[in-house]
C-alpha cells in the first residue's frame, strides 16, 4: 500500500447527496473501476484486498452518508453550504 494524495471537491459531494451522481465523492478521486469505497476501508478489485483507512476517512464517509439522508428536506443552498464544510474534513490522502 502507498499513500495517494486526493482532493475532494465540494461539487462531488453535492452531486452525490442530491442523487445526480452514483459515485461517492472519494470514488471520483480514484479509479472506480479498480476500487470500491466502503465505510472503513477501500476494496481493491484487482488484488481482492481490503485496504483499511484512517479515522479521518471514516468520519468524512459518515458525514456524507448523514447529509445524503437529510438532504431531501433541505434547500440546495443549505446542502451546498454543508458540502463545503464536509469537504474541509475530507481525507487528504488514501492508503491504496
Amino acid at each position: 500500500m502507498s499513500k495517494v494524495n486526493i482532493e475532494v471537491d465540494p461539487n462531488y459531494i453535492f452531486s452525490y447527496v442530491v442523487g445526480n451522481s452514483l459515485f461517492e465523492p472519494i470514488e471520483k478521486c480514484i479509479d472506480s473501476t479498480r476500487y470500491e469505497v466502503y465505510d472503513a476501508f477501500i476494496y481493491d478489485l484487482k488484488t481482492q484486498n481490503y485496504l483499511d483507512q484512517n479515522e479521518e476517512y471514516q468520519k468524512f464517509y459518515w458525514e456524507v452518508v448523514k447529509l445524503k439522508r437529510l438532504a431531501r428536506e433541505m434547500s440546495s443552498r443549505e446542502i451546498k453550504s454543508l458540502c463545503e464544510e464536509i469537504a474541509e474534513i475530507a481525507p487528504k490522502y488514501l492508503e491504496i
